[in-house]
């Protein structure tokens, strides 16, 4: 039998965090919250009132990797074979986690699996459990295989944010391990700030993710970082990875605000790379 404990990671969240928490914490025997708001969160009282919810604060941002392996070693010491890690922004449809946790039950395999994900892009009408194998998965949504993750080692604390959960999927995969994605399941999740651009091509508007230039120098970096540390499946993934970074840089040169700073911290993001200087970053 399955036990399963949550961890979502705040940074300054809103008010509506706590709605999203609750489409999934009736379905879970434990939640670490783990806040990286430099200043304690205006739902943190809200939080500490929830059974069973344990609230870290310390002031620092530590990022995602080291959040999710102090959260990964609590739920080992507190008993847990599963974890859902979740963001601040994400949210389940009605009913549709109490249906994902039955489908990692009857999955045949699941002592193999490294990872269990989920849609976020497309919602599905299927009821039935629907799986396949996958390359990768994002943090937001998914459960961990603790007694996996014993064998095949942390989340790799030199990315602090961005490529976390790919890195992840890579290593368990090069250690023989599946990652599996439910397409019947939908997770409500939001990838960025959307706004509208002109398209130099055709000349209307159209949607655009945008990020921080801090963020699209993590984004850029751990690029990098990845493909180096693992050569052979990164070559699997092209060209959908590098057309996709691309892609994120373009629309932030192009469409985004503080472009001076981007220049610069893409130039930094190259350089921190081919120097080994990873982890958090360190302004100039």
């Amino acid at each position: 039998m399955n036990t399963i404990a949550a961890v979502v990671i705040l940074y300054y969240p809103e008010e509506k965090t706590i709605q999203f928490i609750q489409s999934f914490y009736p379905c879970v025997q434990k939640l670490y919250v783990m806040d990286n708001s430099e200043k304690r969160s205006s739902i943190s009282n809200a939080l500490q009132q929830l059974q069973n919810a344990v609230y870290i604060h310390d002031g620092d941002n530590k990022g995602i990797s080291e959040r999710l392996n102090d959260a990964c070693r609590m739920a080992i010491n507190d008993g847990y074979n599963l974890l859902l890690t979740m963001d601040q922004d994400s949210a389940f449809e009605k009913q549709d986690f109490a249906n994902y946790l039955k489908c990692i039950e009857d999955y045949p395999e699941k002592n193999q699996v490294a990872m269990f994900g989920v849609e976020y892009v497309n919602k599905a009408n299927e009821n039935s459990c629907n799986s396949k194998p996958v390359n990768h998965l994002i943090t937001s949504g998914s459960i961990i295989n603790l007694n996996v993750y014993q064998q095949i080692g942390s989340f790799d604390e030199n990315l602090f944010i961005d490529e976390v959960d790919l890195e992840f999927c890579y290593n368990a995969r090069s250690k023989g391990f599946q990652i599996v994605k439910f397409d019947n399941i939908y997770l409500r999740h939001s990838l960025g700030v959307v706004t509208t651009g002109i398209s130099l091509k055709t000349f209307k508007r159209t949607p655009r993710t945008l990020h921080s230039p801090v963020r699209v120098y993590y984004m850029v970096r751990n690029y990098f970082y990845v493909n180096n540390k693992y050569p052979q499946l990164h070559l699997l993934d092209n060209p959908d990875r590098k057309t996709g970074i691309l892609n994120r840089v373009k629309n932030n040169i192009i469409y985004g605000k503080n472009k001076l700073l981007l220049i610069k911290l893409l130039v930094k993001a190259v350089s921190d790379f081919r120097n080994n200087r990873m982890g958090k970053l360190s302004f100039f």
